[in-house]
């Protein structure tokens, strides 16, 4: 069988899809499996060997190209596409596909129990789709019952009858060698976007939060990406800045506290991939940490259903640690996680 998995979206949302996918190529060796992918998730699935081909979308397009890679990309003629991205792109792909059979996952809205949540997409999904399977996340939340992404992507499988089994975990190509530290110390990652800051907590507390660290012990990198100079100024003042270039020539690791700028997908896997522990917001650096079987503190925010999003949301089997922002104790809390 040739199976297309649509998942143009972020990179948490990709690494939450590959035991699945895992799943179902040791399940059924003889399926050819390909991957619709977004720019920024593609470089997740690089050197994997149970994906056949990675098919890279650009959400850049003009209405012409558009149809122009549609009509190219039904020349496939796969005998199953599955949609797993609440994208218009991903819909669209899904709908005018030229596959044997279609199935689309839909997430209705986790905030409120609307009739009208998601009405257009579900009736074009069952003109066009044979397998549908639509989570009521409202009403399951309400109930105490399963949600996580991982597990309805299977459900989903369960549906289109195909060989699976959810015990699997997550594989990515992992580099081969991990970043030194002097003195025999550990490495803190701490991945540092814009979201730290917030109502409940503030650079303030941040570095307060960095003067805890138990420095004999641990040596701390601070992860940014292009959100984090938007808040963190004091902390680019005080501490050392290396860029992405420099980062090639890092060997060794003797700082107590470095920020690592803006690193390339790559270099940023290797640094938490080297680490003994990593803290950050919930986002899709929880998500590579997990995928890189290191243990991860994620603190969520307090103001945006922080269980449900962790039901939903938390890292597929491996060890991590859920925190609040509003937490009174929070700086002590994840530091007492480091002892």
């Amino acid at each position: 069988m040739k199976i297309c998995i649509s998942r143009m979206d972020k990179m948490g949302d990709m690494i939450l899809s590959l035991p699945a996918i895992k799943s179902l190529k040791d399940c059924n060796p003889n399926f050819i499996i390909d991957i619709l992918a977004s720019k920024q998730n593609a470089k997740i699935l690089d050197k994997i060997g149970y994906i056949d081909q990675i098919i890279e979308i650009d959400n850049n397009f003009t209405i012409v190209k558009l149809i122009k890679q549609i009509l190219n990309f039904r020349k496939s003629r796969y005998d199953l596409f599955i949609n797993l991205s609440p994208s218009y792109l991903s819909y669209f792909y899904c709908f005018f596909s030229n596959a044997k059979k279609k199935a689309i996952l839909i997430f209705l809205s986790r905030y409120k129990n609307s009739y009208f949540s998601k009405v257009l997409l579900r009736i074009l999904s069952n003109i066009f789709c044979n397998y549908i399977t639509v989570i009521n996340r409202y009403q399951r939340l309400k109930k105490n019952k399963e949600i996580h992404q991982t597990k309805m992507i299977f459900k989903l499988f369960k549906k289109c009858n195909l060989k699976y089994t959810d015990k699997t975990l997550i594989e990515i190509k992992l580099p081969k060698t991990k970043i030194k530290i002097t003195n025999n110390r550990l490495l803190l990652v701490i991945h540092i976007p814009e979201r730290w800051i917030n109502k409940f907590y503030n650079e303030d507390n941040f570095l307060e939060l960095l003067s805890l660290i138990p420095h004999k012990k641990y040596c701390c990198v601070l992860t940014s990406d292009e959100t984090t100079k938007n808040k963190f100024h004091k902390v680019f003042n005080k501490y050392k800045v290396i860029n992405d270039n420099k980062f090639q020539t890092l060997s060794t690791i003797d700082d107590q506290i470095i920020i690592l700028d803006k690193l390339n997908y790559k270099n940023w896997l290797q640094i938490i991939y080297s680490s003994k522990l990593v803290i950050t917001p919930e986002c899709g650096c929880s998500h590579i940490a997990a995928a890189s079987r290191i243990p991860v503190s994620i603190i969520y925010d307090p103001l945006n259903l922080p269980d449900a999003i962790h039901k939903e949301y938390a890292p597929w089997r491996s060890t991590h640690h859920k925190f609040i922002f509003s937490d009174n104790n929070l700086n002590k809390k994840l530091i007492n996680k480091l002892i």
